[in-house]
């Protein structure tokens, strides 16, 4: 204890004596002190084991393990005193004694212990055959990576040996979300939502790529944005709202995001996995009559399970809802992930096409433009009604705005593998018979 004391008397004369080392010297303190923090975090936690052993949690007047936590940790982090409550319940109990020698040991960390301690229940009950020590075990020892690695690795062998458990928990997500807002003495307002995986997964989407710092674009250029990140986020929350009230209210020029049922978000699955909830679920024919997957290529993803451009894992029926609008899929990659040319069979750009023109394009390829793909048209270089064929390289990304200048302009673009170029000279699209060309 007299250890302890002087250890925390002289961490409270770091912050006066940075100035004193140098740039190498203040890497190594940070690295240092992060790593005490989680130690120290591990400790408290293995320490609240012991208290509730010998009935120190009960005999005092603390309403379980976190209270008491919280009363020895006056201004700490609620976050970390709660954290460390739960995760020395958990150690109290004999059951769990693999925790506590990784916790022991260094070897895991309070997070990825939580972590592991609220996965392994959910997949034990669909491996019947695993043993829970060998599989926390197993967990713990991924420590390095997060405890995020841990619920998408808890979401794969779901999605491997469970399906349907997703689809269903989805589902029950769905039933108990909610949003609501309160003023603010500030005068600000605050909106809380608690949304279910797939539907976070689409606004956290929708909110990224609409806030990333405006680029500054050379001479004459707007200064660096100076805007923080929750700045950026509100501003995109913001810009969505009008954008949406706009479609409501008849006095947006189209419905934005909804060109030719595009898809909301990119993700991707084996085809497989697809193809055959497609066929279950009635909406293709025998196999035969629309795969050319023949089961000797392996899958890029495990079966029953996707993931997002943002890094988030979904089960394949949501995945299936989000991706696909249309009665068949009309295109994919091929064996080499190469796209499909579905050349005149289809005139919208959709499925694996539409992600192919994505991948290439990025944003709105008009000069100058960053609009996301989200809010951008699949527009054929060359029309469909003047022999433009449905492929990769007729197709370019156009924003909403940018798509009529190109049609009131008559603009037309070449296009390669490594992008898009427009011509900005008036009058080279092709016109239907009648149509005056651009002046």
């Amino acid at each position: 204890m007299a250890l302890l004391g002087e250890f925390a008397a002289g961490l409270e004369e770091w912050p006066d004596a940075l100035w004193q080392l140098d740039e190498a010297a203040l890497g190594e303190v940070v690295g240092s002190m992060l790593r005490i923090t989680a130690r120290a975090e591990n400790v408290a936690a293995l320490a609240t084991a012991d208290a509730l052993s010998r009935g120190t949690v009960a005999n005092s007047t603390a309403t379980g393990a976190p209270a008491w936590v919280a009363r020895q940790a006056t201004g700490v982090d609620p976050t970390v005193v709660r954290r460390v409550g739960v995760v020395g319940v958990d150690c109290a109990d004999p059951r769990n004694q693999v925790v506590v020698d990784s916790l022991a040991d260094g070897s895991a960390s309070v997070p990825v212990a939580a972590a592991a301690l609220r996965q392994v229940p959910l997949i034990l009950p669909q491996l019947p055959t695993a043993d829970r020590d060998d599989l926390l075990g197993r967990y713990l020892s991924l420590s390095d990576y997060g405890a995020r690695t841990l619920r998408e690795l808890t979401t794969r062998i779901l999605g491997q040996y469970a399906p349907q458990q997703l689809v269903r928990d989805e589902e029950r997500q769905q039933e108990c979300e909610s949003v609501f807002w309160a003023d603010l003495p500030s005068g600000l307002t605050r909106f809380v939502a608690e949304l279910s995986g797939a539907h976070a997964a689409v606004v956290k989407h929708a909110l990224r790529a609409l806030s990333a710092p405006t680029p500054e674009t050379g001479e004459g250029a707007p200064e660096r944005d100076t805007r923080t990140p929750a700045k950026r986020r509100a501003d995109a929350l913001v810009q969505l709202v009008d954008t949406a009230a706009g479609v409501l209210d008849g006095t947006a020029p189209r419905p934005v995001g909804e060109f030719g049922g595009t898809t909301k978000i990119l993700v991707t699955l084996d085809y497989n996995t697809l193809h055959e909830g497609l066929r279950d679920a009635g909406r293709l024919g025998h196999p035969s009559e629309h795969s050319s997957n023949d089961g000797r290529s392996a899958p890029t993803y495990l079966p029953g399970i996707g993931r997002t451009t943002d890094g988030e894992h979904l089960d394949a029926g949501t995945l299936r809802r989000l991706a696909c609008d249309a009665d068949l899929i009309p295109a994919v990659l091929g064996t080499e992930s190469e796209p499909l040319d579905i050349g005149r069979a289809k005139r919208l750009f959709t499925g694996g096409l539409r992600t192919a023109i994505i991948h290439r394009d990025k944003h709105c390829t008009f000069a100058g433009c960053d609009r996301p793909p989200d809010w951008c048209d699949a527009h054929h270089v060359r029309p469909w009604w003047a022999g433009g064929e449905t492929n990769l390289g007729n197709a370019a990304l156009l924003c909403a705005r940018h798509h009529t200048i190109v049609h009131r302009d008559l603009l037309t673009a070449t296009v390669a593998a490594s992008g898009v170029t427009w011509d900005l000279t008036p009058g080279l699209l092709p016109t239907w018979p009648g149509q005056r060309p651009a002046a």
